[in-house]
């Protein structure tokens, strides 16, 4: 089948990647407003020459072209995501789906209007961890979900590296992820939200976003959750990014800790380094949960497997993270839209 990718940034080179490695895949095509990023993307992560575009309508009249990955900057998924639905293109979106309810229920509407399939990629859906947890929750072996907690934080030096962070957040570009998978953990809806945000720090560098999101959330059982996002974390830290997680039950607990996992600790006389052992992608074929995200794409645009996270599903999350914005607004306890 034919593929594109629309974005071609950090998240577009990983899908040009993976569908330039996929047996099943033939990548024709790369959209960006940037062609230099795009000419540059391909070089870097394609192993031959691959068309470039700057013009949506072009690229979508691809001959042949089937399927689309946009992976785009946060705040920018819904126009090319709906162009690329209606033309009736099998649709990878990356998280989040989008930044609001209604550009959300629009990408949603227009691949039910195309005939096409909808995957938003929440990849740590296939992240071994959550996998392990998922599966202890679904066995029954922790027994009647209580209580979650989430920290998924990056160093100061990646907001200030992404260029778009003023029309983002760690609330976006973080929380987005760890309110998919504590849903899809926990197998509930959050439905309520109570939230608070601290400013000041990357105001201070130019950046226009909060520092950091502290959220109490409550599941329909009337479990609880406790979300720390910050993109504050010192730039001398020995990764780039915090994430713990815990499941607490009646009868047992989930720990995960995948920044210090200590598989590999590299030390050396001035630094502590702990190096990422299952994201990166490995020698020359499909490795690491976040191609793996997207080779689950390509078999649901195959007709042989489920994608990872329904439109729908995607909806639901940033249903969460505007009410964690409403609360934060206005002080007080918010119920999460009905969507």
């Amino acid at each position: 089948m034919k593929f594109g990718v629309i974005g071609a940034g950090t998240f577009g080179s990983r899908h040009i990647q993976a569908f330039d490695r996929h047996p099943d895949v033939e990548l024709v095509g790369v959209l960006d407003l940037n062609r230099e990023l795009a000419e540059n993307a391909v070089a870097n992560f394609a192993s031959g020459p691959v068309p470039v575009f700057t013009d949506i309508d072009e690229f979508l009249a691809i001959d042949g072209l089937e399927a689309v990955s946009v992976a785009t900057p946060d705040h920018l998924h819904t126009a090319p995501a709906v162009a690329a639905a209606k033309a009736g293109k099998h649709l990878l979106v990356e998280k989040p789906l989008a930044t609001s309810v209604e550009d959300a229920k629009a990408i949603v509407d227009a691949a039910k209007e195309g005939g096409g399939i909808l995957m938003v990629d929440f990849h740590n859906r296939v992240n071994p961890p959550f996998v392990d947890a998922y599966q202890a929750v679904r066995d029954g072996r922790v027994g009647q979900v209580k209580y979650v907690y989430a920290r998924l934080s990056n160093t100061v030096t990646i907001a200030s590296m992404i260029k778009w962070a003023s029309s983002s957040s760690s609330l976006w570009f973080l929380a987005s992820h760890m309110v998919d998978v504590a849903q899809w953990i926990v197998g509930e809806r959050i439905v309520k939200v109570t939230a608070r945000a601290l400013t000041g720090t990357l105001e201070a560098r130019g950046i226009n976003t909060p520092d950091l999101f502290v959220i109490m959330a409550e599941f329909e059982s009337g479990a609880l959750a406790v979300f720390e996002h910050a993109w504050i974390l010192p730039a001398g830290n020995p990764t780039n990014t915090d994430l713990k997680f815990e499941v607490l039950g009646s009868d047992g607990a989930v720990y995960i800790d995948t920044t210090h996992n200590r598989t590999v600790e590299i030390h050396t006389a001035d630094s502590l380094d702990y190096p990422a052992v299952l994201v990166p992608p490995y020698g020359p074929r499909l490795t690491g949960f976040v191609l793996d995200a997207i080779a689950q794409f390509v078999d649901a645009a195959h007709g042989r497997g489920e994608v990872l996270a329904t439109g729908e599903e995607g909806l639901q999350v940033t249903a969460v993270l505007r009410a964690i914005l409403d609360s934060i607004e206005s002080g007080e306890p918010v119920n999460v839209e009905a969507v």
